[in-house]
């Protein structure tokens, strides 16, 4: 086991995933001007818009992201969906086939349990190729709030959606 692996054992299980991204973007060398935890302080802003934006929060007005996925509002148009059975790295790729953005622009990666990342595509799908199953649901998201994709992991899927 990885020497980094033994320190999540004192750590509650929600830290582990931002512990192995920060691991993933250190053994990778990733340029951290391309993809890189957001500000904490401003994190509850971005998951705020997220949430405002996509969920039906007069039914669900506490913000919460564990599980929001079942609390989408209703008006959302699907535009795709895809199962991870075809391989996690083919899921990923569909991403940036199924969303149309300017790729060139940094996006949101909103994980379930509260952390938020920015950066370009590319380099956030490099780095989420290499998570080892601590990931569990995360949205990727444009950061006009218009359209997103949503990963569950009890469905085993990513699912893109816009206004």
């Amino acid at each position: 086991m990885e020497k980094w692996r033994e320190l999540l054992k004192g750590k509650p299980v929600r830290y582990w995933i931002r512990i192995e991204i920060e691991e993933i973007i250190k053994e990778k060398s990733v340029d951290r001007k391309r993809f890189y935890e957001y500000p904490k302080t401003n994190y509850q802003q971005i998951i705020n818009e997220f949430y405002y934006a996509f969920v039906d929060y007069k039914k669900y007005p506490k913000v919460e992201l564990n599980y929001c996925w079942l609390h989408f509002r209703q008006e959302l148009k699907e535009i795709g969906c895809v199962s991870e059975a075809i391989g996690w790295e083919r899921m990923l790729a569909k991403i940036k086939e199924l969303l149309s953005y300017d790729w060139n622009k940094k996006i949101y990666l909103i994980l379930s349990n509260g952390w938020v990342y920015e950066g370009y595509i590319d380099t956030m799908i490099d780095v989420l190729n290499e998570v080892d199953g601590l990931l569990e649901d995360f949205y990727i998201v444009t950061p006009q709030f218009d359209q997103f994709a949503a990963y569950t992991d009890d469905g085993q899927c990513l699912c893109f959606y816009e206004k």
